[in-house]
């Protein structure tokens, strides 16, 4: 115990302001160690911050795990070519190192709340507060452990900071994790606040969003119906309209009533988005120099490109020429557009951009209840309802219940808009999973795709360490 709390000690001194464009003042302590840290309402909240620290979705290795294998991007360019390759032609195998670089990532956040958890209910603080913070690890351990099981299936179930590697701890089930985030999503949203006091915190509606989407990838198509319906009737959340559908993304609207949760970026080194660096075209030329530009190139398809309608405000955020620095207009060519959703931040310089990443929007959750309630009932004037809310403010024709006469029509529209609606955000690879098209549109675009890729393997430095992990089949 105490060799982990020298560990996190580490990471309370600077550490991200949550909700704010700043940096936590530093706190300079003579002595600092287990015996007289964990002893305050300061200290709760310095761990808990470093908790939310860390960030997982939306960093390059598993948003490009998410992302590069399906339908919708090519990399091309730099070192990164060669290193993500195996994503995008369904080679990887248990030594790919970006498998290791999710589970550490994700395990690293469930170390620390569950330290958190053990402890934090032994200081003597304000009662309130002390349930908020140990509502906000347990969701972050829980949401931790649904973005396990979206890249590998079960994983090794650790609730307690007691344990050490030398436990070896075996997989859990699939029942056993989903009992318990389930549990412990609910549990988290009956002390988290409808509005997060700070931007960026978890809320009641983050929590049941998150159990809403692991319901829907689970196929508990009922659960997830009833849950975001919960969040739907709340009237906490709306869509965003306010002028193009791009708009969304903007900096200046980045607090707003759709966004549920997301990962806050800060534009500093360390503490950066650099998404953007691999995006833009070379010699692109940025609106407020000067910006980094990787030599890595994440490029769109062309056929999705061609998909959306030509009403589509949403593929506005995609570009199809440029112009770079000598002022020239380049044209992009065949699956080599890009997109721009996440746009410059005007106000940073390098690599670092303070976009925020958004984890869980408003317009997801009414689609969760949209397609769970046909894979329920069939095509029905609710579902279509929910997708229409979506397709309103994108500015395309809306559906009439006459244009599905099967549950799969209105599920191929689904995957349509969802592609449509949530490109470059991290979803796709489970959207294709869920419809059973991720191994299909594979083979399609002549990739070795197999049953057993709709999970990554355990990675082999797992294994070593621990021989109780048993690899998933196919690998």
């Amino acid at each position: 115990m105490k060799f982990k709390l020298y560990k996190v000690i580490v990471f309370v001194f600077i550490l991200f302001a949550i909700g704010c464009e700043d940096i936590l003042q530093e706190d300079v302590y003579s002595q600092l160690g287990p015996e007289n840290f964990l002893q305050t309402e300061t200290d709760a909240i310095a761990l808990l911050n470093s908790v939310y620290a860390i960030r997982n979705v939306g960093s390059r290795d598993p948003w490009l795990m998410e992302e590069l294998p399906t339908d919708l991007m090519i990399q091309r360019g730099g070192g990164l070519r060669g290193l993500a390759q195996p994503l995008e032609d369904f080679t990887w195998d248990s030594g790919f190192g970006f498998l290791n670089t999710a589970f550490n990532t994700s395990y690293n956040v469930i170390s620390r709340a569950n330290i958190v958890i053990d402890e934090v209910p032994n200081i003597d603080m304000n009662e309130d507060r002390k349930r908020r913070i140990v509502a906000e690890a347990r969701f972050l351990r829980a949401a931790n452990y649904t973005y396990l099981y979206n890249f590998f299936g079960p994983v090794p179930l650790i609730t307690s900071s007691n344990v050490t590697p030398e436990d070896r701890p075996s997989r859990a089930s699939s029942e056993e994790i989903a009992e318990f985030v389930e549990t412990e999503l609910l549990a988290a949203s009956e002390d988290l606040p409808i509005t997060a006091s700070e931007f960026g915190r978890a809320t009641w509606g983050a929590a049941l969003g998150m159990l809403s989407r692991f319901h829907l990838n689970r196929k508990n198509w009922e659960k997830a119906a009833e849950v975001s319906a919960m969040i739907i009737e709340s009237g906490v959340y709306s869509l965003f309209d306010g002028g193009n559908r791009t708009e969304l993304f903007d900096f200046g609207n980045e607090n707003n009533e759709e966004f549920i949760y997301v990962h806050e970026y800060l534009s500093m080194d360390g503490y950066g988005f650099d998404l953007l660096a691999h995006i833009v075209p070379p010699g692109y030329q940025f609106e407020a120099p000067p910006k980094e530009n990787f030599a890595a190139q994440y490029q769109t398809l062309s056929n999705f490109l061609d998909s959306f309608h030509s009403d589509d405000q949403r593929k506005d955020a995609i570009i199809t020429e440029y112009l770079n620095t000598s002022g020239e207009l380049i044209q992009l060519g065949e699956d080599n557009a890009r997109s721009l959703k996440f746009p410059e931040d005007l106000s940073a310089t390098g690599r670092a951009m303070g976009n925020n990443f958004v984890v869980i929007r408003y317009a997801d959750i009414l689609l969760h209840r949209s397609e769970a309630l046909n894979e329920i009932n069939g095509p029905n004037q609710e579902s279509v309802d929910l997708i229409n809310k979506v397709r309103e403010v994108a500015g395309v024709p809306l559906y009439n219940l006459s244009d599905f006469s099967t549950i799969e029509a209105f599920r191929d529209s689904m995957l349509a808009e969802r592609g449509w609606e949530f490109f470059t955000e991290a979803l796709r690879r489970q959207d294709l999973i869920r419809h059973g098209k991720f191994i299909e549109y594979a083979v399609e675009r002549g990739k070795s795709a197999a049953d057993h890729h709709v999970r990554y393997p355990i990675p082999q430095q797992q294994i070593d360490r621990n021989p109780n992990l048993q690899q998933n089949p196919g690998y």
